[in-house]
């Protein structure tokens, strides 16, 4: 199929095709034959109207009809003859349209942009080394203790450690804003859950206290209306609460499916399940690196209307993201921030899908297989586990994916520059209490 005439404007394109007369006057004929056979008109009998009426009443309609079938199929042709990839349903406009000669159409359409790969082997990944230690499995033996704590109030002052419950109402220069108030808030006073100087402002406060503190959110803060500026809390503190840690007994160990209450049997299975969890945020964060690297070698332009397409998902997976997250709503992000957020996240997805088809990546169903004894290992019926995935075609398709981007990556490793960084198991987990 030759195209007459190409028309590009970045990612729009804009064609000339042309079908040959004999072609569409030769289907339109043997259509009018077809409806012939069928149709019965008043004074003749089914299927014996003259072809003259037939064509006199069905060609105009009939002619149509070839065309629009026609047109599709040209241009499909169009488009795999020069390997372009639409990104966009395509517009047919027909420019010459007379019976007994060649009709010439346009088509308009957006194509996904050509992507040559460079960069790859300029990608610095910093490669985490971590060993769980006896110290590491320790800590998280005490957080377990914490887990099933026993709180009762206190008329004490709140202090490090305490479980405050409290309402709050919040205030720019004595102006309200999105998500500036909930009620019966519950917080661990050090835990980092909420800004530093947030809960500095509650530490010393007895419950049935109400009073004002002054926070000023960072410049890079999550929420961008919120930015460098200085809020005023109106806080009403209804409850302190001091925490008794359980004796570590064999009937502790046993709420943790540990049946015969051993020490050591809770110890290897605490070591089992940080691995698990490590190697879990070691996997996203070596992509997160592997994806900006790639962005940056790679910022190429994304059609309008496929980031258009994928800003109502966008906001879904924002709002369901920071659903539980106190003055976070999807409408605190303007719509400039999620446009860039849906650019980036095609261009990852094109960039990933490049990579796939020029290392010829298939599904490796051992792959597979150990993805899916990762996920049940973290069940107790690990057996029921791997069947349930196994027989739902939606979950299985969710992890062929991932295998082919866990592939995608692991080719992309190989050309970039890694530098192995050793770090403990807390620095790598929970940077935010260890800085």
């Amino acid at each position: 199929m030759k195209v007459l005439i190409e028309k590009t404007q970045n990612l729009k394109k804009n064609i000339i095709l042309k079908i040959d007369h004999d072609i569409i006057d030769n289907t339109v004929k043997n259509e009018l034959l077809k409806i012939a056979k069928k149709i019965r008109i008043d004074g003749f009998r089914l299927g014996k109207a003259p072809i003259h009426i037939i064509r006199q009443r069905y060609s105009t309609s009939v002619r149509q009809d070839v065309l629009n079938d026609l047109m599709p199929r040209y241009f499909i042709d169009a488009i795999t003859q020069e390997k372009w990839h639409p990104s966009s349903a395509p517009t047919y406009e027909i420019q010459e349209n007379t019976w007994g000669k060649d009709v010439i159409f346009s088509v308009s359409f957006d194509v996904y942009p050509h992507i040559e790969l460079k960069g790859l082997e300029s990608i610095e990944i910093d490669k985490p080394i971590i060993n769980i230690t006896e110290a590491d499995i320790d800590a998280m033996l005490s957080m377990l203790r914490q887990q099933k704590a026993i709180w009762t109030e206190t008329h004490e002052a709140a202090a490090i450690n305490n479980r405050v419950t409290f309402d709050f109402v919040g205030s720019i220069e004595h102006e309200d804003f999105t998500g500036n108030n909930a009620l019966n808030v519950i917080l661990i006073l050090g835990n980092g859950h909420m800004l530093p100087s947030f809960e500095e402002g509650i530490i010393g406060h007895k419950a049935d206290e109400n009073f004002m503190i002054d926070v000023t959110f960072p410049k890079d803060y999550k929420i961008i209306k919120l930015q460098d500026k200085n809020v005023q809390f109106n806080i009403i503190l209804k409850k302190v609460e001091v925490c008794h840690l359980p004796e570590i007994t064999a009937e502790f160990i046993q709420q943790f499916g540990i049946k015969e209450g051993s020490l050591d049997a809770l110890r290897a299975e605490i070591h089992t399940n940080m691995q698990r969890e490590l190697k879990n945020a070691v996997r996203h964060f070596i992509k997160l690196q592997v994806i900006n690297g790639l962005v940056k070698a790679n910022n190429i332009e994304i059609p309008a209307d496929i980031v258009n397409s994928k800003l109502d998902l966008l906001k879904q997976k924002i709002t369901h993201n920071n659903s539980s997250t106190a003055m976070v709503t999807d409408s605190t992000i303007p719509h400039e921030v999620l446009v860039e957020q849906a650019k980036q996240y095609m261009l990852v997805g094109l960039l990933f899908g490049q990579i796939i088809h020029s290392y010829e990546i298939k599904t490796n169903e051992d792959h597979v297989n150990a993805l899916i004894e990762e996920v049940a290992s973290a069940y107790e019926n690990k057996e029921k586990v791997i069947s349930f995935y196994k027989n739902n075609s939606d979950l299985m398709q969710n992890i062929r994916n991932t295998a082919l981007e866990e592939q995608a990556i692991e080719a992309i490793l190989a050309q970039a520059k890694l530098t192995e960084k050793f770090l403990t198991f807390q620095e790598f987990m929970y940077p935010s209490f260890t800085h």
